[in-house]
Order: C-alpha cells, then sequence, then structure tokens
C-alpha cells in the first residue's frame, strides 16, 4: 500500500489514474483514505475514477457471492455507472457499511466544478443509500441540469426515504420532460399521497397523450381507494398499457367485490403483461391459486422483471408461498426464486434454500448462496 500511497501524488495525471484505479480493485478497506484525498485530486479524471473506485470498493467487495449471473446485469466488473441508473437497481447489500466520511467526501463532490463529477457523485449517493446526504442532493438539484435533476430523483428512490416528496413536488411542472417524468414515476415509487390531486391533474388535462399514461402509472402505484373508479374505467381501454397499470392500481387498492369483474377481464385479454397484471390483482383479491400464472412469468424473457418486482411488492408475507416453487423444474425459476428470497426472506428461509446450493445449475448455486448470505447478516 506505501508505494500506492507515493504514487497517488505523481505529478503525472495518468500515473495517479492509474493507481486510483488500482486501489479500486485490490478491494481494501485500506484504500478507502487514499481515496479520501484522491477525490479531491485538481485533475477531473482522478477524482472521477476515486469515485468509482470507492463505489467498486463497497459493492462488489466479495465477487464469489456479488457476481451472480443475475447481478451481473446490475454490478459491473470496473465501472459502476456503466448503465444507466434508471434501469440499474445496484445497491450496497444491507451488510455492507459505508463510513460518514466516505458519504461527506463524495457529497461535497455535488458542488464540484465538473457536470461529470456531480453526476457521478449523485448516483454514488444513491448506490449508497447515503441518507445523510439527501439535503445536500436536494440543494444541489435545484441548480442542477436536467441529468443532475433525473439522477437525483433515482438515487433519492434508491435511498427510500419518502419524506422527501413534498421536496419532489415542484418538478411536476417543469417543462424539461425527462425531469417531469421521472418525478411522477418517483413520486409513484414512493407511494406518496400528497402528490395524488397532481397527478390526476396531468391525468385529466393530457388525454391521448404519453404523459397521460406516466400519470396513470404513477397513480396505480399510489393505489389509493379513491382511484378505483379511475381503474375500474380503464380496465376496458383499448389501450393495454393502461389496462396494465389499472389492474395493478386494483391490485394495491385490494377491493374484493372486483373480482368477478377482474376474472372476466383475464380471460378475454390477450396482452401477455397486462395477463401478468391481472393475475397479480386476482392473487391480491384472494384467488390464490393465480400465484402459479405469476411463477410461469418467471419464466418469460421479457416479462420476469415484471413478475419480480410485484413479489418484492407483497414482499416477506408471500415467501412461505414462493418457497414452495423452489424444487421448480426450470432453472430459471429457481434461480429468480433464490434471488427474490434473499430480499424478502428471514432467517427462516436459510434452511429451505440449502439444498439448492447441490443444485444442477450452476446460477441457482450462485444466487442461492448470495440469498442466504443476505439472510444471514439481514
Amino acid at each position: 500500500m506505501a508505494p500506492l500511497l507515493s504514487a497517488a501524488e505523481d505529478p503525472d495525471i495518468d500515473v495517479r489514474e492509474e493507481v486510483v484505479k488500482s486501489l479500486g480493485l485490490l478491494k481494501d478497506p485500506q484504500a478507502i483514505t487514499i481515496l479520501l484525498t484522491t477525490i479531491k485530486d485538481p485533475a477531473e479524471s482522478v477524482r472521477e475514477e476515486s469515485i468509482i473506485a470507492l463505489v467498486t470498493i463497497y459493492v462488489d467487495r466479495d465477487a464469489g457471492f456479488i457476481m451472480t449471473r443475475l447481478a451481473r446485469r446490475v454490478y459491473k466488473n470496473i465501472n459502476p455507472f456503466s448503465d444507466q441508473v434508471g434501469t440499474d437497481p445496484a445497491v450496497i447489500e444491507p451488510y455492507v457499511k459505508v463510513g460518514p466520511v466516505v458519504i461527506d467526501s463524495i457529497a461535497e463532490r455535488l458542488t464540484d466544478s465538473s457536470p461529470l463529477i456531480r453526476l457521478d457523485a449523485t448516483k454514488a449517493l444513491g448506490i449508497f443509500k447515503a441518507q445523510a446526504a439527501i439535503p445536500k442532493m436536494l440543494e444541489a438539484m435545484k441548480t442542477g441540469d436536467s441529468n443532475l435533476q433525473v439522477a437525483t430523483l433515482r438515487s433519492l428512490y434508491k435511498i427510500k426515504d419518502p419524506s422527501v416528496d413534498e421536496q419532489i413536488l415542484p418538478y411536476l411542472n417543469i417543462p424539461d420532460k425527462a425531469v417531469r417524468d421521472e418525478a411522477i414515476l418517483t413520486l409513484g415509487l414512493f407511494k406518496s399521497r400528497r402528490a395524488l390531486a397532481a397527478l390526476q391533474q396531468i391525468y385529466d388535462q393530457n388525454p391521448g397523450s404519453k404523459l397521460r399514461a406516466k400519470a396513470l402509472q404513477a397513480i396505480s402505484l399510489i393505489g389509493d381507494r379513491t382511484s378505483l373508479e379511475l381503474f375500474r374505467r380503464n380496465l376496458r381501454d383499448p389501450d393495454s398499457l393502461y389496462r396494465q397499470y389499472s389492474a395493478e392500481g386494483i391490485a394495491r387498492v385490494v377491493d374484493n367485490s372486483l373480482v368477478e369483474e377482474v376474472s372476466r377481464t383475464y380471460i378475454r385479454e390477450k396482452k401477455l403483461s397486462t395477463q401478468l397484471a391481472l393475475a397479480f390483482a386476482l392473487y391480491r383479491l384472494g384467488r390464490k391459486e393465480y400465484i402459479e400464472r405469476l411463477i410461469m412469468g418467471l419464466t418469460e424473457r421479457m416479462h420476469h422483471e415484471q413478475v419480480t418486482s410485484y413479489f418484492l411488492e407483497m414482499g416477506n408475507p408471500i415467501q412461505l408461498e414462493l418457497v414452495e416453487y423452489l424444487n421448480h423444474e426450470d432453472a430459471r425459476v429457481r434461480e429468480r426464486l433464490c434471488y427474490l428470497l434473499g430480499l424478502i426472506g428471514d432467517k427462516s428461509t436459510i434452511d429451505k434454500l440449502k439444498p439448492l446450493l447441490k443444485d444442477p445449475n450452476s446460477d441457482v448455486v450462485s444466487e442461492a448462496a448470495l440469498a442466504i448470505r443476505r439472510l444471514g447478516t439481514s
């Protein structure tokens, strides 16, 4: 470590860059001290590599567990920002603790002279679930460009503090489409009842537009009983996306008087994504046999993430039913259930997962090992 410490002060920028990259690859906590110095380097490229190295140390601490096939799409070997953050749910594992000094050092970069560094810092704080940095993130968001504002909204959702919804509300009314759309989705994900009236107004004032569909999606995510009639009307909409969002909204409201109506809609439905949403609704409305349809959805190449999101939303109470399918004949189902149970299970789930450490499919084994580790340290 001593030679690297010396090289981190080399006058050649390229040398300092390579040193920082090496520190990230070492995954040695002792490297953090050096990186907290290089994150203030005069060279933008060194500061950027310092942020990436810090994230790499914490996110990918144990590649033997983290780099399962499913996780590979989330965690990249070197650059944790190589995916679009909007489709990248990368966050530190629950058992990983990031020190306050690291959070503070990255938060300081929110006012960096470089827009790229400010963007990287925002994304890193989301990955670290840095709740303490929220005030600085909200402040930087006010004067940031649209890229920074979108990244901040996505990072705020990763941190998962729904109390920030009031600070997000003004972004529903700004002209930038990307920021407005992201604000709509974030408020929906936060299930913000404060936002419901504004979202309903957007829905009412934008007939036949993509903006209306986004508003309906957010209203569906909130799942408030006052929106039930809106969901019922849209179950019959010619647009399958409207039918899907309405079915998901009904699933969240859980009004059992709609069972027959949703059942008839399910029978007529041809679109697979909407069928799965209707199966989600029917399961939530007490038709427990529809879990079979959802389980089969885990085999669908284009739709397994949709079903995964439903199971994650239902959370721990559904784990007892999911473990019954761990011996499913399809390895994709076993693998994806291990991933799910690692997130929504508890220590009692570990014994159910242990037999899969001997599964004939190596991807299942990797995902089971990661799930057991997650649950054992939760």
